[in-house]
């Protein structure tokens, strides 16, 4: 993760002095990984290179998006016969979507970028039962689970969310 940040901020500060020399020094302080040049190829010559690169960089995230509805949501099956029930479908993962990026924002300040494949494996798959006893539910996790801190805290702040 160190490394992918250290790699943001030097991109961030190419971008932001794109017009004038770049101290390569200054961009390669802190990077953990060696360079990897990139070239944009666009017919929008007129527009200028801080606003190519934040266009480009925001389409690459959409494309993120797209690929995430269709490999974790699966928003690109359409199982059904008749249209009305795959319109449905594709509403329904449209809404599951938007409700995972709320919970992401909520309460996985770790990492927003965080997929819902990966959230699915922290969160979900998780060896343990569930028991009820006097109209509370107690659900008893598996004693080497990697991620049981993480788990806790996001339990508490959901339930103090519902209070």
């Amino acid at each position: 993760m160190d490394s992918l940040r250290s790699m943001n901020n030097a991109l961030a500060y190419i971008e932001e002095h794109l017009t004038e020399e770049i101290d390569y020094s200054e961009v390669s302080k802190d990077e953990l990984v060696p360079w990897n040049h990139a070239f944009v190829v666009t017919s929008l010559a007129s527009e200028a290179p801080e606003t190519l690169f934040k266009t480009y960089r925001q389409r690459g995230n959409a494309e993120n998006q797209i690929k995430e509805l269709k490999c974790g949501f699966g928003f690109d099956k359409t199982d059904s016969s008749t249209f009305a029930r795959n319109t449905a479908r594709a509403l329904i993962t449209g809404i599951a979507y938007n409700l995972v990026q709320l919970f992401k924002q909520l309460f996985v300040s770790e990492d927003r970028r965080s997929t819902i494949s990966s959230l699915r494996f922290s969160l979900f798959h998780i060896a343990g039962r569930i028991t009820w006893h006097a109209r509370r539910v107690v659900i008893h996790l598996a004693s080497n689970y990697v991620y049981k801190n993480w788990f806790s805290r996001i339990m508490d702040e959901v339930h103090q969310l519902a209070t």
